[in-house]
């Protein structure tokens, strides 16, 4: 993408924290210049919550660039982590971009646009072929959406969602098992692309995901197998405890920010705070002996399931973390 019009292609990108957006400017020949922060016309970035008080409350970006009001000059679509979408006209040129200071969020029958899922990460496309740019995006759930263009030029309108590609199928994308001699599955975050793979004169999409597998061991007997069942329930048992023991943390901290405004709770002293009692619940005896017990049924299970290819998805977790491209053809 040419973000400014000097005849150079350019890397533009969204980020997970601090939800910033970036530019790479293209110097030809392959090299790019180093990052910068995209800023709107007041020198502030571009993120999607403009006045945070706490930067996990823009936590997750991703964008694309789009004359979204048909006036000559690319302006930001940003993606969000919540599944939302605002663009940021550029009220200046081509050239010399100065990108309004207001989220304009993208909207769906008066609401906001939400995407099945969460991540959402748009791309632009003529995905029906009627001549107008229509809005794609990846989704956490591991779908893919279209939001067809039912405006004008000048002024876009979307209509609901389309699935191009269904959700993941199997479980949440963490710790699937995966038998011997078996292809994995899309699984979830999808990242895309669209565009003609194969010269077909019909748009395509690529598909980058996410999941991690329990790569199951070839010939395990039935005691075998049932054992490993069994630890499996204790791994989801003992996942629970530590999920209550957390969820009592919360509502403490909760009832301790009572009357401060939710973008507060995690600055400053009462950052502080949360960090002493999160520090206090791991040292709660309930705690330690259920993340002992969650490591130890890791290490077991370690006997049915392939080695790691890659690395441990976290200390003593037998899981091995995927990242597949996949190639959608449309028929």
């Amino acid at each position: 993408m040419d973000f400014d019009g000097d005849g150079h292609l350019d890397l533009v990108s969204g980020s997970y924290d601090p939800g910033e957006v970036y530019l790479f400017r293209g110097q030809g020949r392959g090299k790019y210049a180093a990052r910068e922060t995209i800023k709107d016309r007041s020198g502030k970035p571009i993120i999607r919550v403009p006045d945070q008080k706490d930067t996990i409350e823009s936590f997750g970006s991703w964008i694309t660039l789009i004359d979204w009001d048909g006036d000559g000059d690319l302006d930001i679509l940003v993606g969000t982590y919540e599944g939302e979408m605002f663009v940021r006209r550029n009220e200046g040129t081509r050239k010399e971009p100065a990108f309004a200071i207001a989220n304009e969020w993208v909207e769906v029958n008066g609401e906001h646009l939400q995407v099945p899922g969460n991540h959402a990460n748009p791309v632009i496309a003529d995905w029906d072929g009627d001549g107008q740019w229509d809005i794609v995006t990846g989704s956490e759930n591991g779908g893919v959406y279209w939001y067809r263009n039912v405006g004008k030029r000048g002024e876009p309108k979307f209509a609901d969602a389309g699935i191009i590609i269904a959700p993941h199928e199997g479980g949440h994308g963490y710790g699937e098992l995966l038998e011997a001699g078996r292809d994995p599955k899309p699984g979830i975050r999808s990242q895309i692309a669209v565009l003609d793979y194969d010269g077909d004169g019909k748009l395509d999409v690529l598909v980058g995901d996410f999941c991690t597998y329990l790569h199951i061991k070839k010939g395990m007997s039935d005691a075998d197998r049932r054992d490993f069942e069994k630890l499996r329930q204790d791994q989801q048992a003992t996942g629970e405890r530590l999920g209550k023991v957390m969820q009592k943390t919360q509502e403490r901290f909760a009832e301790m920010m009572k009357g401060v405004p939710e973008n507060e709770w995690y600055t400053g002293k009462n950052g502080e705070k949360w960090q002493k009692l999160y520090q206090e619940m791991k040292d709660l005896p309930e705690y330690k002996a259920a993340r002992e017990e969650q490591e130890q049924l890791g290490r077991s299970m370690r006997k049915y399931v392939e080695p790691s290819q890659t690395r441990e998805f976290f200390p003593g977790s037998p899981e091995t973390p995927h990242g597949y491209v996949w190639l959608f053809r449309r028929k």
